[in-house]
This record gives C-alpha cells, structure tokens and sequence, in this order.
C-alpha cells in the first residue's frame, strides 16, 4: 500500500523561503510562519511588522531578515521566533531584498528609489550605499554561495520622446565597493530573473518578437558573455493553465514548472519539462529547498 503526502496547507502567502538546509520553510503572508517540513509541524508564527513583503534566511540558518512594504528591516530568531532587531528604518521606501552576506554580519537591499543598501544586520547601521539615479531596484539575489549579489535594474520611465533603455542584471562582489557593479545582461522588456543556486546560469522572463520568452543564459564573467544557453516562448515552456509571474530555479535534478492554476488563482500545480536537467527551473513564487552552502566572508 502507498501512501500519498497531503500537502502542506499553508494558507493564504505570497512568498516561500526554504532554509539553507532544507529542513524548515519561512511561509511570508499576514505573519510569517515556520514548518518543520519533514514533521509538517508549524514551529511558530509570528508578526514581527506591518506589511512584510521580503524575507532571507542568514547562511547558518538561524535568523531570518524581513522587509515590508516600507522599507523596513528586522531579524527574526528562526529557532525561538523572536525579535532580535528592528532597525527602524522606515523611511527608505518600497524595495527588494534582503539578502545575506557571506559571513552573516550584513544585510543588502535595494529600493525603487535606485539606492543599493548595505546594513550592519545587528545595528541598522549603513556602511555602504550605491545610488543609481533614474532607476528602480526590482531584485537583489544572493549567488555563488553568497560571495556576490546579483541585482535586477528598472529603469523608470523617460521624457516623451526619449527611448525607453533596457531593464538590466549587474553582480557584485562581496566586499561591496563603489562603482562595483558590473552590467552581466540587459534586455528590452525583462519581467523577472533567477539566479541558478551555485551561480553559473541564469533565468529570465522576458519579451522578444512579440512574445514571452523563458532564457537560460551563463553566468560566468568570461569573454563572449552573456551566452544563451536555452530559449523557449513562455506559453509553450508551460504545460498547464495560466501564465507564469516570475522565474525561479529547482534544485533538484528534475527539470519541472510551477505556473499558477488559472489566471487570479493563488494555487500552483507541478508539471514536467522537457529540458536539460542542468537547467532545471520552477516559472513561479515558490522554488524547492537548496543545500548549498555558505562560505564565511
């Protein structure tokens, strides 16, 4: 007899974040809430500030930061599911991120406003800002075990007239430095991209030729980049009803998709895709736990 796993049932959420060893799940909504995965079990729920938009698990595992729709920052205990700080920051504005350095001590962000943020994780204090005027900070993703970040650019609308430029992808290195971003990919119409977990490729939503298309491009700062490695028109790259929001990659060996069940529906249904398992990916919010590890800084 088999028995089938029921699935979790996580409620009304918006956003999902495995911890780096898989074991737990951060599930984001009104309150964030932790499972135990392979017991099912909520292990807390929390409501730490208003309108949290964005969370990231610290290296170790053992904080998660969180973001709202302000702007503000504030790390949160994964064990015990207490406040550790609030870095009463306000005033920033809407963003992306948080995510992690390295060695755990720092927070990076990024807001509409163009300014790329990094924080003192337990003081709020700033110790780097870079600004990028006429741009929105759409995305800020840890890759290559967190040593570098790698950074969505929207570039606001322009003067009647005036061609609109390509949004673009930039990486950084950790330390981050002035001026050390460097510009990896830029394409008209980029919707959204995902960073593979060892940060050798990357997926990106994007529109060419009138349509939507998922490509998978090389990551590698190496002469002749970027170099496409995979193409496909989005609708035909998803088997099932709806349309796909963002990109996000699996790290499992298998190639499937997540795309949303019909269109205003919050629920995800699995199916497989026929492509190289090197580049497998999910086209959804949610993706499945990753071991990678961490190096320190």
């Amino acid at each position: 007899m088999t028995l089938t796993r029921m699935p979790l049932k996580l409620g009304c959420s918006y956003g999902v974040r495995f911890s780096p060893d898989g074991t737990r799940l951060a599930v984001l909504g009104r309150d964030l809430v932790l499972w135990d995965v392979a017991a099912r079990q909520k292990l807390w729920r929390g409501k730490f500030i208003a309108h949290m938009s964005g969370m990231a698990f610290s290296p170790d595992g053992n904080r998660l930061a969180i973001k709202s729709t302000t702007g503000q920052l504030a790390v949160v205990d994964a064990e015990a599911g207490q406040l550790l700080v609030n870095l009463q920051n306000k005033k920033d504005g809407e963003g992306c991120g948080p995510a992690w350095s390295p060695c755990g001590q720092y927070l990076a962000d990024g807001g509409w406003d163009g300014r790329l943020r990094v924080r003192d994780a337990q003081t709020g204090e700033v110790r780097f800002m870079q600004e990028h005027p006429g741009e929105m900070l759409r995305g800020v993703y840890a890759i290559d075990g967190g040593r570098r970040l790698l950074v969505l650019h929207g570039v606001k609308s322009v003067d009647e007239g005036q061609e609109q430029p390509p949004d673009y992808c930039s990486v950084w290195d950790w330390p981050l430095q002035a001026g050390g971003g460097r510009k990896v990919l830029s394409l008209p119409g980029l919707k959204s991209c995902a960073p593979s977990p060892d940060g050798a490729s990357l997926a990106v939503l994007h529109h060419a030729g009138g349509e939507e298309v998922l490509s998978v491009y090389a990551l590698p700062m190496a002469a002749g980049w970027p170099r496409c490695l995979w193409r496909r028109a989005a609708a035909r790259a998803t088997p099932c009803a709806g349309f796909p929001t963002a990109a996000r990659w699996d790290a499992s060996a298998r190639a499937s998709c997540c795309c949303m069940a019909g269109p205003g529906s919050a629920s995800w249904r699995r199916k497989n895709l026929r492509i190289p398992a090197r580049w497998t990916f999910c086209l959804a919010r949610h993706c499945p736990p990753s071991a990678h590890g961490n190096p320190a800084c």
